[in-house]
């Protein structure tokens, strides 16, 4: 895109590119409204390749809508998102300055060797107090996101001209690690400078305690003027995984041991040992910069921006001024070198600690670092408010033999791009001995004090200027060497590691499998405990887990996993299988007995004399004669017929009641029994899913639906992910052979309308299309196969607690499930509703009269365990007290 040229792009107007990344080019633009109304935003657009992925659009979408409700004054704003054209996009808040990179960048080519201390401790506060917010931000249930940045780095701080700290991309590394990590498996991508330790080994379940880290090395950075873990990647995570870093102090003498305490706590290997949450990272570092610098102002990183970036503002036709008293504190921090990092380097004659000056009659001191002079002095003769001269290390030590001249506050100087910068309240202390500023701005400033000192009386103090010019000569060369030396020993380090890392790597996993086949038995060793099972009648046989226990009841069942949810199933010829979920948390349980239910009663017919042994036909039918005494001679007389099995008790609860329990041996349905709505499918390719249109599940709009429950057929796929619901946005299925849709019905009589099921495989292939007829697809289950919880008030309010629990619906661990589908119909509004219920979560329902409950699946002859639900009505709680309880803890 040119310079002047713009274009359209949806509502917004593309001005200008402003960088392009490995994800996305971002755009300065503008918002178009009514009435020619325009707001200045940024547009980031997502890079093809990305848009391609399934997967990436999925989590990019996810992320996008929790990054748009993210409202904090330190998290860049997102105002819009979604696809214009087959562009994904994100409408973000124009922050008008710059990236700290940048900042850090700059600072370094005028002179600066980081970030002045207050200023560093400033920004990581307000880096600290816009994760905060995102990490305790709460959804919409009432329940914590969880929400981790994955990337905090400079590139994503932003810091306008007027001093204000953002945060941006918020969720945008983990929508594109999805892609990453199918593209590149094993390998790790992106700012791995930054990597906290357990983002350096691989680990997925990063929690905002690895942000916290990534805060803690860009401090680091602001403060050292590097990073603490420099090179490739190839030698840099060893060193992370390590903690192999130079320690602060050695790089920045001004760097407090007290300071240098919470930089570590926040850098910590284990991250059970950082800071818990931000907020304690932050408040940490605000006691650092007010107990150092009490009367600290925001405004001074404005005029820091303002200073270093004059000339792209005074081409945007803006003014900035600058006050003597920052262009002085400047000087001071320019002057402050950073050390190497063994601190063994020679001074610079003249530099020595202690080293006093009398050419222009002032006495100043230079501190050493560790010494008392390096915190904040509370000598009453001292200036109040006096600010520190250097980056926090050289403070003056008293004020006794100091000159004192004029305020010159009042003044204004003019940069020398010719742009000024307003003053600040307060002023900062000049430098000390052998920390001198520059000529350009030294000369200037103490020609204007001179004016002043006749005409105004407020003293401040000034330090010596012995031979200004001699400063620059000798710094600055002993700089460059310093950098080529580090330069050199950091080339000939990344050289070794790369020649011995690939034999370390096979000794590694080399050792790896030695470790894995002869000592991985016993580091997975699990804790075991005794259950007593007995049984009435006794002799019945006994599943621990779905494997056989030998013997029969009474026994004791051995080896039952301690501290996990377990399964006993008692089964005995002629009764009914008795089934028991439990946890065992010492190594002997509490004694159980199974009372098993027969399948059949007794006879109540006498038993046929032994002569009428040849029955004459019934006219009664074969249903009588099937039901006659198996241990009688004869079949059961008309009327004296055994009375059937009565299941209803498993298929249908009434409210009001306690707690309902939903068991896959009968409470589940075989899908291939039922008219779906399937399609057969390539289980070797992946497939993004989505719905378009709506079906009518009866009368009135209130049972309008577009979303739809799946089953999914394939050699690996676990229970759980083997049915769901689905909707408009986009689901990524693979290993699926055949996909099955349909929804849940009590009478499809009335049904109307259809949901298109769109599956994409590739732009290279055409999408396939699937159409749901609810006059054909709609399921009325038969009771056998579900379970139905009639008598709800639809103008109540009732609270659902999973248990954590889970059923099973085939052996083997993929064979367990921890939830459940249901659908809750109303007659009086016609309503129709699907959800998921999951183990260890707590629902809220109302608007229904019934809940219908069941578990899709293929073969319903090896179900086994039960998911039990407590139900209560929570109509007289205030909306508070039921928000309470959707957060209280799970069963």
């Amino acid at each position: 895109m040119a310079a002047n040229e713009a274009r359209e792009f949806g509502k917004y107007e593309l001005v200008s590119k402003l960088a392009a990344g490995g994800m996305a080019i971002t755009y300065r633009a503008r918002m178009k409204g009514a009435a020619g109304v325009t707001k200045p935003v940024v547009i980031k657009q997502i890079l093809p390749h990305f848009a391609d992925e399934p997967d990436f659009v999925e989590m990019f979408v996810s992320e996008a809508r929790v990054a748009a409700g993210l409202t904090h004054g330190n998290i860049a704003q997102v105002f819009d998102f979604g696809e214009i054209d087959g562009q994904y996009f994100l409408a973000m808040e124009f922050v008008h300055g710059q990236t700290l990179s940048k900042l850090l960048r700059r600072a370094q080519k005028t002179g600066l060797p980081g970030l002045p201390m207050p200023l560093a401790l400033f920004v990581a506060t307000q880096i600290c107090d816009g994760l905060d917010y995102a990490h305790r931000h709460i959804g919409e249930d009432g329940r914590p996101m969880g929400l981790v940045h994955r990337d905090v780095s400079p590139d994503n701080v932003l810091i306008s001209y007027e001093g204000q700290v953002k945060v941006i991309d918020f969720g945008i590394a983990k929508a594109t690690s999805v892609v990453e990590a199918r593209t590149s498996p094993g390998t790790l991508k992106g700012k791995y400078p930054y990597f906290s330790t357990e983002q350096a080994r691989g680990e997925q379940d990063l929690d905002a305690r690895s942000d916290i880290f990534a805060v803690g090395v860009v401090l680091y950075e602001m403060l050292c003027g590097r990073r603490p873990y420099e090179g490739e990647l190839a030698a840099v995570l060893p060193r992370i995984l390590d903690g192999e870093y130079p320690r602060p102090s050695t790089l920045n003498p001004a760097i407090t041991p007290e300071l240098e305490a919470v930089m570590g706590t926040a850098m910590a290997l284990d991250r059970a040992q950082r800071y818990p949450t931000a907020q304690a990272f932050s408040e940490a570092l605000r006691e650092q910069l007010y107990s150092g610098w009490p009367r600290f102002s925001p405004a001074m990183l404005s005029q820091l921006l303002g200073h270093l970036f004059a000339e792209e503002l005074a081409a945007e036709g803006r003014k900035v001024d600058v006050t003597p008293a920052f262009l002085e504190q400047l000087a001071a921090w320019q002057a402050q070198p950073i050390s190497e990092p063994m601190g063994a380097q020679a001074r610079p004659p003249g530099s020595a600690s202690g080293r006093t000056s009398t050419a222009s009659g002032v006495r100043t001191v230079q501190s050493r670092p560790g010494s008392d002079s390096g915190r904040l002095s509370s000598n009453t003769g001292s200036r109040p408010g006096l600010k520190p001269s250097t980056n926090g290390a050289a403070r003056p030590a008293s004020n006794a033999g100091a000159r004192t001249i004029s305020s010159a506050s009042g003044r204004r100087v003019t940069s020398s791009a010719g742009v000024r910068v307003p003053s600040i309240s307060t002023m900062a202390a000049p430098p000390l001995d052998g920390q001198e500023p520059s000529t350009a701005v030294s000369q200037p400033a103490t020609a204007a004090q001179g004016a002043d000192d006749e005409r105004h009386d407020t003293p401040v103090e000034v330090p010596a200027l012995t031979q200004p010019k001699l400063v620059p000569d000798y710094l600055r060369p002993v700089r460059e060497a310093k950098e080529r030396e580090e330069q050199e020993r950091a080339e000939r380090r990344q050289r070794l590691v790369m020649l011995i890392s690939v034999p370390l790597f096979g000794i590694a996993l080399l050792l790896a499998i030695l470790h894995y086949f002869f000592a991985g038995n016993e580091a997975a060793v699990v804790p075991m405990g005794t259950q007593w099972i007995s049984s009435i009648p006794a002799g019945a046989s006994v599943k621990l887990n779905g494997r056989d226990v030998p013997g029969v009841t009474p026994l004791v069942v051995p080896n039952v996993p301690l501290d996990q949810a377990n399964t006993l199933v008692v089964t005995l010829p002629g009764y009914r299988p008795w089934t028991k979920r439990f946890t065992l948390t010492t190594e002997s349980g509490p004694p159980m007995r199974a009372d098993l239910e027969r399948l059949e009663p007794e006879p109540s017919a006498p038993k046929a004399e032994p002569t009428a042994t040849v029955p004459a036909p019934d006219p009664a039918g074969p249903q009588q004669a099937a039901a006659a005494d198996p241990q009688a001679g004869t079949p059961a007389q008309p009327g004296t017929e055994a009375a059937p099995v009565d299941l209803a008790k498993y298929n249908q609860v009434d409210y009001p009641t306690r707690v309902f329990v939903l068991r896959p041996q009968y409470n589940a349905f075989p899908v291939e029994k039922y008219a779906t709505a399937s399609i057969e499918l390539n289980a070797g390719a992946s497939y993004s899913i989505s719905t378009t249109g709506s079906a009518l599940l009866g009368q009135g709009r209130a049972s309008a639906s577009n979303t739809l429950a799946w089953f999914a057929e394939g050699e690996n796929l676990s229970v759980d992910d083997s049915f769901g619901l689905i909707g408009p946005t986009p689901r990524t299925f693979k290993g699926v052979r055949k996909l099955h849709v349909f929804l849940l019905d009590d009478d499809t009589a009335d049904n109307a309308g259809a949901v298109r099921v769109n599956l994409r495989q590739s732009k290279w292939v055409p999408p396939r299309l699937l159409t749901f007829d609810p006059n054909r697809n709609a399921l009325v289950l038969e009771p056998q196969h579900q379970l139905a919880l009639r008598g709800l008030n639809p103008d109540a309010i009732y609270l659902l607690t999973v248990r954590d629990d889970f059923a099973e619906l085939r052996s083997g661990g993929t064979g367990r499930t921890r939830r459940v589908l249901c659908a809750e119909s109303s007659q009086k509004s016609g309503r129709r509703n699907h959800r998921l219920l999951e183990t260890g979560k707590r629902y809220q329902l109302t608007g229904a009269d019934t809940l219908r409950c069941t578990f899709p699946d293929s073969r319903v002859e090896d179900n086994a365990g039960a998911l039990e639900v407590d139900i209560v009505d929570v109509t007289a709680m205030s909306r508070r007290e039921r928000a309470a309880a959707l957060r209280g803890a799970s069963r």
